[in-house]
């Protein structure tokens, strides 16, 4: 057996070591004492998580109400369509058939791409998808019924309007979407509302709608 010259351990200069006794530091937020997630803080991981939970759900909120007030081309096109379907009788105004406005659609006298005509209400009719989609002189008939529903020559005053440009923003789509709203909650809160009256209520949200427009215009 091979023996081996051990030499004693030194005794420190300060003396024995001493063993460290973790200081046991509470939660800044619940005052419990668990282990530290955040050491800079002094938050424990539970509080940590409930904080972080707390955030993501107070970033959502405010994405919801986002995009509650923001009111796009496509959301106003759907107002608009929703109460030229429920302001007019429920047939095709090109074709004369009738159906149910739920399988009508918002036929356009002027093109939708035409900003300025877009989303005029007198411009507009309820009309069957095989015209809209399918029958280009459906416009022509269109046209007809817009004259007598209106005034003779509003085709004319549509033709001259569309020629203008016009960019709405989304404080000018929301005004617009707010008057087209109120008009569809007062027609489908009487059911049994005649047209003459529904049409009172369209000419007023157009009305509306035409002072909103010259605002714009002037600017």
């Amino acid at each position: 057996m091979i023996r081996r010259n051990v030499t004693p351990k030194k005794t420190p200069i300060k003396g024995e070591p001493t063993e460290k006794v973790k200081e046991s530091i509470p939660c800044s937020v619940c005052s419990k004492v668990r282990p530290l997630a955040n050491k800079t803080k002094k938050i424990c991981a539970v509080c940590t998580k409930k904080i972080k939970l707390e955030a993501l759900k107070e970033r959502k909120a405010k994405k919801r109400e986002k995009i509650k007030n923001t009111i796009t081309q496509s959301r106003l096109d759907q107002m608009t369509s929703w109460l030229i379907r429920a302001a007019y009788e429920e047939k095709c105004y090109a074709c004369e058939v009738k159906m149910d406005k739920k399988q009508l659609q918002c036929c356009h006298f002027i093109s939708r791409t035409k900003s300025m005509t877009r989303v005029d209400l007198r411009n507009l009719l309820p009309g069957c998808p095989t015209c809209n989609l399918y029958t280009p002189h459906h416009v022509w008939n269109l046209g007809k019924s817009l004259n007598r529903i209106w005034n003779e020559g509003m085709t004319e005053v549509l033709l001259k309007l569309s020629t203008v440009s016009l960019k709405l923003n989304n404080s000018d789509r929301k005004e617009i979407y707010d008057i087209y709203k109120d008009a569809l909650s007062q027609i489908e809160s009487q059911p049994n509302m005649s047209i003459e009256e529904k049409f009172v209520i369209l000419s007023n949200a157009d009305y509306n709608y035409s002072r909103v427009i010259q605002k714009l215009i002037k600017v």
